[in-house]
């Protein structure tokens, strides 16, 4: 499938945007990889029916801000309501995974207008998790961890599934994902994931539907389904790990088509 690669600018930043196929607007928002590389297979399966866009995250790969901060989940959704703007593409179907989920309920909570429907898969919501201390906050003592952490996610089967699919997408994306994953140690942990939303906050959604892996770590799958349950939001289960995009491509593709298609 041919792609366009474009440069948008919002936010007071040039983010990376690649783009394919026609239809329907379609926003692939990346997890804390924060780059788009490993979006390319879904976005290409389909471009046959959706015009389907996706980026690097703000301080991930090809999409660096001139002033480095803390990035909040409303901050990462105003990044994705500046594209949505930018680009002219209202209302969108809007996917985010773990980070990105984030980004996807922080959009949808604050510039529901922008948005057809949202599928949220594995969010990362800290504060929804059952125990003090489990989650994300595993990897807060980075030097701890730093032999851990070198090459994350791709040492970890919880979150990538399959290692063969993720090393198939190539050196250059592992470089610039093994790159990143200092950034969002930096900038990204201990402030992207600690937004919850309120029963008040998820009716203002659009559309709101969550999926979750098998493979995935018990905190990722209590938190997501305990913020579902405050609207009754539909819950969806995969035979896959936190990237679903890598673990089982084809079959993901398959449920973004059929649930983005129920709202056009």
């Amino acid at each position: 499938m041919e792609m366009e690669i474009l440069e948008v600018h919002a936010n007071d930043m040039d983010f990376y945007c690649e783009k394919r196929g026609s239809g329907p607007p379609l926003v692939l928002v990346p997890d804390g990889v924060n780059d788009c590389g490993h979006n390319a297979v879904i976005g290409d399966l389909l471009a046959d029916e959706f015009t389907v866009y996706t980026f690097d995250m703000r301080g991930g790969s090809r999409s660096m801000p001139s002033v480095h901060e803390k990035v909040t989940a409303e901050s990462l959704g105003s990044d994705v309501a500046g594209i949505i703007k930018a680009l002219g593409i209202a209302p969108a179907s809007v996917y985010g995974c773990s980070s990105g989920g984030q980004a996807a309920l922080s959009l949808g909570k604050n510039n529901p207008e922008l948005c057809r429907n949202l599928i949220v898969h594995e969010a990362a919501l800290m504060n929804d998790t059952p125990l003090p201390g489990t989650g994300f906050s595993f990897f807060e003592n980075i030097g701890t961890y730093q032999p851990y952490c070198v090459g994350f996610p791709s040492r970890d089967v919880c979150y990538v599934g399959n290692y063969d699919k993720w090393h198939a997408l190539g050196e250059e994306f592992q470089n610039r994902v093994n790159s990143n994953f200092e950034y969002w140690a930096q900038y990204y942990l201990g402030s992207n994931d600690i937004t919850t939303y309120s029963e008040e906050d998820l009716l203002k959604m659009p559309n709101l539907e969550f999926s979750i892996g098998t493979w995935s770590p018990a905190w990722l799958v209590y938190a997501n389904i305990a913020t579902a349950e405050r609207v009754g939001a539909p819950v969806t289960w995969h035979n896959c790990a936190h990237y679903p995009q890598v673990t089982c491509p084809d079959e993901y593709a398959q449920y973004i088509r059929s649930t983005c298609k129920k709202y056009l």
